[in-house]
């Protein structure tokens, strides 16, 4: 669990506030463009992918500088690029649904805030079991984990007003 912690959930920490950071202060602009605006909305892009999957790859990289382990850095971008898949078919539904880009139904508020937080989480949990030997039992816990500390990083960065919802 330690491992997990440290060389895939805290570089996912870190990729994911930059990337607020890029998204608010609208860096790398050329890149902002929808990977398809009908099916995902606006707020799904290229630039989310390769800022995410890049940002990743580059802190695994010197984390294993200065902590060094047996890892290769480019599980960095492979995680940041499941993490960026996985909230894909969420917003493919609610597009379908009709629900707007960063909105969030009036019907189902509860239920739709809590598969925001799920999406990428179950993502990066079962590309952890798939690339690491984990049990079930490991898998509840990392997928638990991932929850909460998605959750609670959402609500910061709304605190602080890096991101428009909780």
């Amino acid at each position: 669990m330690i491992f997990y912690l440290t060389y895939i959930l805290t570089p996912l920490i870190l990729s994911n506030v930059l990337h607020m950071w890029v998204v608010k202060r609208n860096y790398l602009a050329f890149s902002a463009v929808p990977i398809h605006k009908n099916w995902f909305g606006e707020n799904k892009t290229w630039r989310g992918f390769a800022f995410v999957s890049l940002a990743n790859l580059l802190i695994v990289w010197m984390m294993l500088l200065f902590f060094p382990a047996d890892v290769n850095p480019w599980l960095g971008a492979l995680f940041g690029a499941v993490y960026m898949l996985a909230e894909l078919p969420n917003s493919w539904l609610k597009r379908k649904m009709g629900i707007m880009p960063g909105a969030t139904p009036s019907r189902g508020a509860f239920f739709f805030k809590l598969i925001d937080k799920m999406d990428s989480s179950l993502g990066v949990a079962l590309t952890a079991c798939i690339c690491f030997p984990y049990s079930l039992s490991e898998f509840g816990l990392i997928f638990l984990v991932n929850i909460l500390i998605h959750s609670l990083f959402s609500l910061v960065l709304y605190m602080v007003h890096l991101k428009k919802s909780f």
